[in-house]
């Protein structure tokens, strides 16, 4: 490992390579803006910057500074240029950072404790005294950016991993985003819709690009990325920063932990007692049903080579169990109202017991049952400091979801309003599952090309799966209708037969600033391809509706001593196929 390591390192700072890297930054890079010299921070990355002088305030170029990440070892160098500005970009957030400063002829200078967050861009001046010079203390002041102030161009909010120690039920991070003012609901910013936002993680696209929902995770209600595993969030919502795009909402970055040179970890168990589900509304007592929840999570982190490689990781699997629904059948002579349902059990039994001996259909259970929510998710991160101006980053991250949903509601394909109600009441196999499984890859390479130079590149593979899984076997819809509305439903869900969704992306982000006495230029691009596969087939299964259960029995019965036969136009309607739709077709 030391030896692969050790060769790579020679290969990327080779001087051609150097040279050739600078080129491929130029003639891919197609946007430019520029700004004042504050903004020399990136969307994953923050920076600190100043100015070197002598004691009587004029400016020392060539002045070596050093910024070190103290937990990792990480060092960032650079040398100041002719006005005595000098600016450190790429840096890793967090800290403690150690910034030193050293000029032939002069007292060496250090300032310690610097803590940095996300796209922050830190002023940090020195006044060098000469080493001939006797003085009884060299202190050194540095100036943290105010709230108002030109480094900080437009709203935002930053929170930090102490932040993630709030109580929260879902563990995602629509529950900490309220704490931006301009959040709305959770997800939802300055009043837009949430599907306007875009989500990054380190910097890379983490979005539900189909548009089905408004951020991964939504479709499942599960954290995509484990709360254990961010370092930093940031939620933009007017930067002035063009790197910060592709939304009207908010720019919402999570920045994931990384390893350091101490090896550390956690495990953790969390659940919750079926006691603190309420059994008494007012004086009325409730059944609530089952409810079930069990997390537990480890992750772990270190070095692989001390001050060169590093790793982290983190693993979270949750179980969520709840109630599919709370109504019941009626056993005779029962009041209708509350959980009590018009819906004879005698009538369902009769009926689940005909499909299974006639058909071989097994409608599944009609009240009692459960709705299940796994989710498995982990996340593993590599960092690799080249030298003082190279850093590589490849992180991989995985959710494994699915969750359990009612039979739908909607008319546009039997009569509609099926749901377990008062009224009615579903059997289980005729409800449907959501998939959201995702696999996403990332690479980032932070260089330094000079002291008024530096580039940063991020490439991404993302993968995601938000197929429709399904309950029973392959059967037609039913409909059974009692006085114009449903009384219960069977059969394969109406809209679930090859309803399929996967989509992919490819990204490619570069980033090239140049550093001047008053400006800083940035060119870059950003690239994003997307494929998707969607089938959709409802109805193939045939769907039908019947006024009543004696017409079903009829018609089941007339169906059984005459096989050949197709429908009766009196008793029921037939729905075709509706809507198909492939790609390439």
């Amino acid at each position: 490992m030391n030896l692969f390591m050790d060769n790579l390192a020679r290969f990327l700072t080779r001087p051609q390579y150097r040279k050739a890297a600078w080129f491929l930054s130029v003639a891919v890079l197609a946007g430019l803006f520029t700004a004042t010299s504050v903004l020399a921070q990136g969307v994953t990355t923050a920076s600190i910057f100043g100015r070197v002088v002598d004691n009587a305030g004029n400016p020392l170029p060539g002045a070596n500074v050093v910024a070190t990440h103290v937990p990792s070892g990480t060092i960032y160098g650079t040398t100041s240029r002719a006005d005595g500005e000098y600016t450190l970009p790429n840096l890793r957030v967090g800290g403690p950072y150690t910034v030193t400063v050293s000029f032939v002829g002069y007292v060496k200078q250090e300032y310690q404790g610097i803590y940095l967050q996300v796209s922050q861009s830190l002023r940090q001046d020195f006044r060098m005294v000469e080493e001939a010079v006797r003085v009884p203390e060299v202190q050194v002041t540095g100036e943290r950016s105010a709230i108002l102030s030109a480094g900080r161009t437009g709203a935002a909010t930053s929170l930090t991993s102490e932040a993630f120690r709030l109580p929260t039920i879902t563990a995602r991070i629509s529950d900490f985003a309220r704490l931006t003012p301009e959040a709305r609901g959770g997800s939802s910013y300055v009043g837009q819709d949430n599907r306007f936002n875009n989500v990054t993680v380190d910097g890379a696209y983490f979005n539900q690009s189909f548009g089905l929902a408004g951020s991964l995770g939504d479709r499942t209600g599960v954290a995509p990325i484990s709360l254990s595993a961010l370092e930093q969030v940031q939620i933009n919502v007017a930067p002035y920063d063009v790197r910060q795009g592709n939304f009207v909402g908010a720019n919402v970055n999570m920045i994931t932990k990384s390893g350091t040179n101490e090896f550390s970890g956690s495990a953790f168990y969390q659940w919750r007692h079926q006691g603190l589900v309420g059994t008494e509304a007012k004086d009325s007592k409730v059944d609530p049903g089952t409810f079930k929840f069990k997390r537990r999570g480890v992750n772990v982190g270190g070095p692989i080579i001390t001050n060169k490689l590093f790793f982290f990781g983190d693993y979270q699997a949750d179980d969520d169990t709840r109630p599919g629904t709370t109504y019941k059948a009626n056993t005779g002579g029962q009041p209708v109202g509350g959980n009590i349902t018009r819906v004879l059990a005698s009538d369902l039994d009769q009926l689940s017991s005909f499909l299974k001996s006639k058909f071989g259909y097994d409608t599944g259970p009609y009240q009692g049952y459960d709705f299940k929510t796994p989710a498995r998710r982990f996340i593993v991160k590599l960092d690799y400091n080249v030298d003082e101006r190279n850093k590589l980053t490849l992180r991989y991250n995985r959710l494994d979801s699915e969750t359990d949903v009612l039979v739908s509601n909607s008319s546009s394909l039997g009569f509609g309003t099926r749901r377990t109600v008062t009224t009615g009441l579903n059997f289980a196999n005729s409800n449907y599952g959501i998939l959201e499984n995702i696999r996403s890859i990332v690479g980032e390479w932070n260089s330094i090309l000079g002291p008024n130079m530096a580039n940063n590149l991020i490439v991404g593979y993302s993968h995601h799966d938000e197929s429709r899984s399904y309950r029973g076997s392959w059967f037609p819809f039913v409909d059974i209708l009692s006085g114009g509305s449903v009384y219960t439903s069977f059969g394969f869900e109406p809209f679930t037969p090859n309803n399929e969704l996967r989509y992919w992306t490819y990204q490619l982000q570069n980033n090239f600033s140049i550093y001047g006495p008053k400006h800083h230029l940035t060119f870059g691009i950003s690239a994003e391809r997307y494929q998707s596969e969607n089938v959709f087939f409802p109805g193939s299964q045939s769907i039908y509706v019947y006024n009543s259960l004696a017409d079903f029995y009829t018609d089941a019965n007339d169906y059984l001593a005459n096989p050949n036969r197709t429908t009766s136009p009196i008793t029921l309607r037939r729905f075709q196929v509706r809507w198909m739709n492939i790609p390439g077709m």
